[in-house]
């Protein structure tokens, strides 16, 4: 007989009661078990007694240890053991008017659930192999997952291999099925996940940016049904791998220089995409009165637009201007900061953005002193008067040869019209002026020097 699928748990057996041993009224009773071969069972299928004819009132004890057990007798034919083991069924009834006992014995064995390990080459099939090591089932059901007839294995035959005829995840149960005897003794397996791939998917996005105007950062977007095992940041032609999405370049001093970078990645089969774009930080450089910026696209798509950014000390935007699809931008002159810090924000067509590094511009305060002017009430230069870029205040103060005060103002915006302090016209001649201002940045300056006042 073949104990097929089966795990066997040894029980001290009780021994089997006679009729002696209740009193010598007693006589033999007599019952079958049913199934294919009496007394083997397993647990979780019913064992079902049969009663002769001759035996009235007959009650059972199914799990019969001692006589004691005898007041647990019940007229059940049918009883499932949950533990394997060997039991004694023990009937009690009455034969010809006399009370009968009779007893059978029947091993119980265990079904437990099958295991099983699946190996794959990273392709779309795989290799199932069922341990049968001490549970060889009479017979096997695997299902594979996809909504296909099961696939019967016996014990004995080649190993299992299955093709996919789509990527996918699959979830793959094995069923094992006693026969003959144990018939009915079934058990299911713990389901397994098998995930066929799709060729390595394109790199949805790639960005290369600068952070805090220190180093750069690459960062990968691939579709989240990707199975990644490492993601590739090639510089220079030196390929660093890290199972991060994202690539911090610590070496790269962003206010130097720019650097690119061909991003890729690993699949779980060790398969790359076949397009591996190339990214760049965008590097920002002032020539003369123009800032400039590298061409080389920070995105794995095209750049729609550059913003350029005035920032304010602490970093924050706090002015902006569009420039198109240029990399170079005329700063604005008529901006009154004697210090501006400029950065350049790329946006892509997809809606990604990269910053460069940021780069300070310092002006130069400008003062416009006129060496001659003459108030003969002919509209031109009729005034002495004073103009510049990024002023913030201003004193003028003229003096006569002897160091008297002629004239004194703190408006810029009133020249002097070559009178005294009582209003009276001046002589013509060279008159000492003195000038003090401070910029935007509240830095003090001074200016001496003469104008010639001409009638």
């Amino acid at each position: 007989m073949c104990l097929c699928g089966l795990v066997f748990t040894k029980v001290t057996l009780a021994q089997c009661p006679v009729p002696a041993q209740f009193g010598p009224q007693w006589v033999d009773g007599s019952f079958g078990i049913a199934g294919t071969e009496v007394g083997t069972q397993c647990t979780g299928r019913p064992v079902t007694v049969t009663t002769p004819a001759s035996v009235v009132n007959a009650r059972y004890i199914f799990d019969y240890k001692n006589i004691t057990d005898t007041s647990r007798a019940e007229q059940a034919t049918s009883f499932s053991y949950k533990q394997p083991g060997y039991y004694s069924i023990v009937q009690l009834g009455t034969v010809n008017g006399k009370p009968s006992v009779w007893c059978n014995s029947i091993q119980v064995y265990g079904t437990s659930k099958p295991t099983f390990s699946l190996t794959s080459e990273c392709g779309n099939a795989t290799k199932l192999t069922i341990n049968t090591t001490g549970l060889a089932f009479g017979q096997y059901f695997i299902d594979w997952g996809d909504g296909k007839q099961a696939q019967v294995f016996k014990p004995g035959q080649p190993t299992p291999t299955y093709t996919y005829a789509a990527s996918g995840t699959y979830q793959i149960r094995v069923r094992g099925e006693g026969t003959l005897a144990l018939s009915g003794c079934n058990a299911d397996s713990d389901p397994q996940t098998f995930e066929v791939l799709n060729d390595p998917a394109p790199i949805t996005n790639a960005t290369a940016t600068v952070v805090n105007n220190l180093y750069g950062q690459v960062s990968i977007t691939i579709p989240n049904t990707v199975k990644v095992k490492n993601y590739s940041f090639t510089k220079n032609g030196t390929e660093l791998t890290r199972t991060n999405s994202i690539f911090i370049d610590s070496s790269l001093n962003a206010t130097q220089s720019g650097a690119c970078y061909q991003v890729a990645y690993a699949d779980a089969c060790d398969r790359k995409p076949a397009t591996r774009p190339t990214v760049c930080t965008i590097y920002l450089q002032i020539e003369k009165e123009t800032l400039k910026w590298s061409p080389e696209s920070p995105f794995s798509t095209a750049v729609n637009t550059y913003t350029v950014e005035k920032l304010n000390e602490n970093g924050q935007v706090v002015a902006t201007y569009p420039v198109g699809n240029s990399t170079e931008w005329p700063i604005d002159i008529s901006d009154n900061d004697a210090e501006v810090v400029y950065r350049v924000r790329a946006t892509s067509v997809n809606g990604q953005t990269s910053l460069s590094n940021a780069i300070s511009y310092g002006r130069t305060v400008k003062l416009f002193v006129p060496d001659t002017f003459s108030p003969n009430n002919d509209g031109l230069n009729d005034t002495f008067e004073i103009k510049g870029q990024l002023i913030n205040k201003l004193e003028i103060t003229v003096y006569d040869r002897w160091g008297n005060v002629l004239y004194n103002t703190k408006d810029l915006t009133n020249g002097w019209n070559g009178t005294d302090v009582n209003g009276r016209a001046l002589s013509p001649g060279f008159y000492t002026y003195r000038i003090e201002y401070t910029d935007t940045k509240e830095r003090s300056y001074s200016k001496l020097g003469t104008v010639n006042l001409m009638r």
